[in-house]
């Protein structure tokens, strides 16, 4: 059962309405979500308070997220919702102004250093300017999907220069038109529609693959946001390793093969 379908979310949330529950919970035994059972002005997966993978996910957010249906919990359900919310809130906060980040760490690394390395003495700059650097990194770089069944093993990725898709061929000048052009082939056919939005696939719960507007689960913008022909609009932020293992996902989301994608 694919509990990710808004259909049967819909139908578990108006069961839940009309017997009078605040939330639902819709689960296979391995994707586990949490809903509000109505909320006014709000779609229904805005509804969506968590989702959880007990397969890929981590097991302290698996933790953090169940214990708000466990039946120990369960009374203090709105204020668990809540902390969860404020953390998430918190963490975009420094995500998207580091700053704060940075000079928290920075009486910590003077610490280790005065502690292991006496004799070395190094500059405030030169520590701050290395966090940057790494905390940069750390924050630009996406969760990789979990490989699937039809992933091979690729060479290293220079400049692409043609996709093919079943039959199809296609130039392209960077990996990320192989994300676009997938899309875009699932469009044609009918598979890949506006309802079926917001759309995310792997670990990355709050951030989303395609949407109808440029927003990830919490409002913050895609980082590279293309616009498709039916006017929804794709992440594009990704490596070119990435680009063509979610591709494949994508694929596979629709019941195709995805082994009929090459690169060249």
């Amino acid at each position: 059962m694919d509990v990710e379908q808004r259909e049967a979310i819909r139908q578990l949330a108006k069961y839940c309405f009309s017997e009078g529950m605040k939330y639902g919970v819709l689960t296979n035994g391995v994707v586990w979500i949490l809903f509000r059972a109505f909320q006014e002005g709000t779609t229904i997966t805005e509804r969506i308070v968590w989702k959880t993978d007990i397969e890929s996910d981590e097991l302290s957010a698996n933790i953090r997220r169940l214990k708000t249906i466990s039946k120990e919990s369960i009374e203090d359900i709105e204020n668990l919702i809540k902390k969860l919310q404020i953390l998430d809130e918190i963490w975009q906060s420094l995500v998207n102004e580091p700053s704060e980040l940075i000079r928290g760490l920075i009486p910590v690394f003077e610490g280790l250093i005065r502690e292991g390395y006496p004799d070395y003495e190094f500059e405030r700059t030169e520590i701050e300017d290395f966090l940057k650097e790494k905390i940069s990194e750390l924050i630009e770089k996406e969760p990789l999907p979990e490989p699937t069944s039809s992933e091979l093993i690729m060479p290293e990725i220079g400049r692409p220069r043609r996709m093919k898709i079943g039959s199809e061929y296609f130039e392209i000048k960077t990996a990320k038109e192989v994300l676009i052009n997938t899309a875009e082939w699932l469009i044609r056919r009918g598979k890949l529609k506006r309802n079926d939005c917001p759309f995310n696939i792997g670990r990355a719960y709050r951030r989303y693959l395609i949407n109808i507007e440029p927003k990830h689960r919490y409002g913050d913008p895609f980082r590279a946001p293309r616009r498709l022909s039916n006017g929804m609009y794709i992440e594009t932020h990704h490596n070119a390793a990435s680009c063509i293992s979610i591709a494949r996902q994508l694929l596979e989301k629709y019941g195709y093969s995805g082994k009929i994608l090459k690169v060249e």
